[in-house]
């Protein structure tokens, strides 16, 4: 059986059985509705008629007459003949003997009639307010109107169903036909490449799956081509991750190697021996840290990150600690001002993009500037700003700031050792904090990085 042909015949079962299980529980739930509604018009008419009947007998009874036999059937006889021009039988019982009525359904014992409904009638009865609870009306009208309307419904139904099932048929046959054309012709266009034509290719130009399918297809012709390009990518995506990591490795390494310089000092107490070796303990566990999550930027650059309550004053002294040495050199200050006293993110990711981007701003500032480390709050957001007034960028260059290996200076860059890694660095230590990063910088006016860290990285907000 061709392909086609199973999905015309699963659609048209599928929407026959389900149109036909719509429609039955559409009836049923309209039938249950109108035998509710017809119940409670009798539990109404029953309770009106039966008040009546009270009513008349309170009242011939306030006249001194005693309520015999004759009476109640008197009274019977009249309401019975009034609602017998509504299709509604009346009959009276005095416990287990009928006073009124005619037979049928309601013969039996009326005291089990209550709630009962006899073919095409509803029944139903109740006793009469004392002092006459011992009498019983029962009521009884024909409901043959509601199960005619009812199989009308049915006969129409069945009727829609021989109609529409050619119809629709006849539209499921065009529609999967034309549906299933791409697969004949991608059958064709295997058949011919089978043959040992490997030029012909597919002309689909869909823009659905079977487009796709054409596009895959005809890419096998440069499979060998293919194949390269991928083996180029991943070369170029491991040398990467090596410039990445010895980009990121050369700030802990060279303040470790500081202190260890400090360490084989003469002249020096215990007690800065000790601070010297915790200084060193410290960024080497920053080092590890820092290595493994590099590692996973760039091999998973949408793995969520462990998001910790950082203090700004730790993070902003242990970052001008890791920098100071470049600032000494360079003869620059490093401002410090926070008016945020905690955040939410990752210690060692946000000390990373902190220093690298002071990196920067050393590298782009004159001997002796100044360099701003903001923390603030802004539009319910935390922001992480560096500020500089250095050489600033053009409008271009700061559009090519964030890619990999872009220098804005060569010259300064190779001076400094630079790669060009460090804002593609911090671009995606932003990415990770699903944090919004903006550049803003003006030739020979300055440059501003912000980190804006989403509303619940900020504790306030938390």
């Amino acid at each position: 059986m061709r392909f086609w042909q199973k999905t015309l015949m699963v659609v048209m079962i599928l929407f026959i059985v389900v149109l036909d299980l719509s429609v039955m529980m559409i009836m049923n739930k309209s039938w249950r509705l109108h035998m509710q509604r017809e119940v409670q018009r009798a539990d109404n008419e029953l309770a009106l008629i039966a008040n009546n009947i009270y009513e008349n007998l309170n009242s011939i009874k306030s006249r001194g007459m005693v309520i015999s036999d004759n009476v109640l059937l008197d009274v019977a006889r009249s309401y019975a003949e009034f609602y017998r021009q509504q299709n509604i039988d009346l009959q009276l019982w005095d416990r287990d003997q009928r006073l009124y009525g005619s037979g049928g359904a309601a013969t039996t014992n009326a005291a089990g009639a209550e709630g009962r409904q006899a073919e095409h009638r509803i029944e139903r009865s109740s006793k009469l307010p004392a002092p006459y609870d011992h009498l019983i009306l029962v009521y009884s009208r024909s409901i043959d109107e509601l199960y005619a309307s009812q199989s009308e419904l049915n006969r129409y139904f069945v009727l829609i169903q021989w109609i529409a099932g050619p119809l629709l048929a006849a539209a499921l046959y065009i529609l999967i036909r034309q549906l299933t054309r791409p697969l004949r012709q991608l059958s064709r266009t295997t058949q011919t490449i089978a043959e040992g034509n490997y030029g012909e290719r597919v002309g689909l130009k869909n823009n659905d799956e079977f487009g796709e399918l054409s596009q895959h297809f005809n890419r096998m012709a440069s499979a060998v081509e293919s194949h390269i390009v991928d083996l180029s990518a991943m070369a170029e995506e491991k040398q990467r991750i090596v410039d990445n990591l010895a980009h990121e490795l050369r700030t802990p390494l060279t303040s470790m190697q500081g202190f260890a310089q400090y360490l084989n000092a003469a002249n020096i107490g215990e007690e800065e021996r000790m601070t010297a070796s915790g200084y060193i303990w410290s960024e080497t566990m920053r080092l590890k840290n820092l290595v493994f999550k590099l590692l996973d930027l760039s091999i998973l650059r949408r793995q969520s990150i462990e998001m910790k309550c950082i203090p700004v004053d730790e993070l902003f002294e242990s970052v001008r600690l890791m920098e100071q040495g470049n600032l000494d050199r360079a003869r620059m200050n490093l401002i410090l001002h926070s008016t945020v006293t905690r955040i939410w993110g990752d210690p060692d990711l946000l000390a990373s993009y902190l220093v690298n981007c002071i990196d920067n701003a050393i590298h782009a500032s004159p001997e002796g500037a100044e360099i701003r480390l903001l923390a603030y709050e802004q539009n319910a957001e935390a922001v992480l700003e560096v500020w500089d007034f250095g050489k600033g960028m053009s409008p271009k260059q700061v559009d090519q700031a964030f890619e990999p290996f872009y220098r804005a200076d060569p010259a300064r860059s190779r001076e400094h050792g630079g790669a060009g890694l460090g804002l593609s660095i911090c671009r995606q230590i932003a990415e990770a904090h699903q944090a919004k990063l903006l550049l803003e910088s003006e030739e020979n006016q300055g440059t501003r990085i912000r980190i804006f860290l989403q509303l619940h990285n900020n504790e306030a907000h938390t």
